[in-house]
């Protein structure tokens, strides 16, 4: 049961979050979470695991044409493969090697997952940058609730997201559990692990990465097509563009959706001097090393 200074922090979100197994979720999908665990996967899907707004688009789409092996677009979005909100139906239709993305921490994934061996990407992000990003688009996201009304996802201002980011009061908790959990795995398991800041120095050597630990490797010439395929601007322009909008979420009149800088460093924009010395120092407490960003 959450306290009334948790309550305080959730209401500022216009859809309503609840606690599945220790962690907030939007409610919608706490149903599909209290059976994930026991979910069956093939062999041959690969997850891609992301915190919200950590790449999770240019990610999954890259990865889907090194299984294809070629620079071709997806027909639909990539929150058609989402694995904790597509119904176990919907998922089922995706024609294998299917490739699934979730912000599920490893302890909410079905176990078929590990004992099937199914390949993981994890990728990660700058939490600053995330945590920019992640506001960004929920100021800009239109939510309609079961009358209709329509309103933003979220009615605070940076100060008040800033408080529940950290604190882990926002729609898959604490991004600073999340890492240290994905890491932890990543001691366990053979997990592929990107950062962002690398896809955006070297794309080219990031999918060569990917697909030689998916066992695809492609001729190099296809990594670079990939690589121009899924720069921001053209893959902003194909997810807008050319492909089916079944799975799109409504935004803001004149907002830029999804696609906004796809760019590092933008939190110095947002934060304060003192905001971003009490983040570092939350990171450095939860994670036991040096703000490395």
């Amino acid at each position: 049961m959450a306290s009334p200074a948790e309550t305080r922090k959730f209401e500022q979100f216009a859809y309503e979050i609840t606690d599945v197994d220790g962690v907030p979720h939007m409610a919608l999908i706490a149903e599909k979470l209290k059976t994930m665990k026991h979910r069956q996967l093939r062999q041959d899907d690969i997850l891609l695991c992301t915190f919200p707004k950590s790449g999770t688009h240019w990610a999954w789409e890259i990865l889907n044409m090194i299984v294809a092996g070629k620079a071709e677009y997806t027909k639909h979005w990539q929150n058609s493969a989402w694995l904790e909100y597509r119904t176990e139906e919907e998922l089922e239709a995706l024609t294998s090697p299917r490739v699934l993305h979730t912000h599920l921490l490893p302890r909410q994934l079905p176990e078929s997952v590990w004992k099937l061996g199914c390949k993981i990407v994890f990728v990660q992000r700058n939490p600053k940058d995330c945590a920019v990003s992640c506001f960004s688009q929920v100021i800009s996201q239109v939510w309609k609730d079961e009358e209709g009304m329509e309103t933003v996802c979220f009615t605070g201002s940076w100060d008040d997201y800033l408080s529940c980011y950290q604190d882990g009061y926002i729609p898959y908790g604490l991004i600073f559990d999340y890492i240290r959990d994905w890491w932890k795995t990543a001691e366990q398991y053979n997990i592929c692990q990107v950062h962002y800041k690398d896809m955006k120095q070297d794309c080219v050597n990031e999918i060569r990465r990917m697909a030689e630990y998916l066992d695809r490797p492609l001729p190099e010439k296809t990594y670079v097509e990939i690589a121009e395929a899924c720069s921001f601007s053209n893959l902003k322009h194909a997810n807008e563009k050319l492909k089916d909008q079944t799975y799109h979420f409504q935004w803001e009149p004149g907002t830029s959706g999804y696609f906004r800088k796809g760019k590092t460093g933008d939190w110095k924009n947002f934060f304060t001097v003192a905001q971003s010395e009490k983040f570092e120092k939350i990171y450095e407490a939860r994670l036991n090393e040096p703000f490395p960003y």
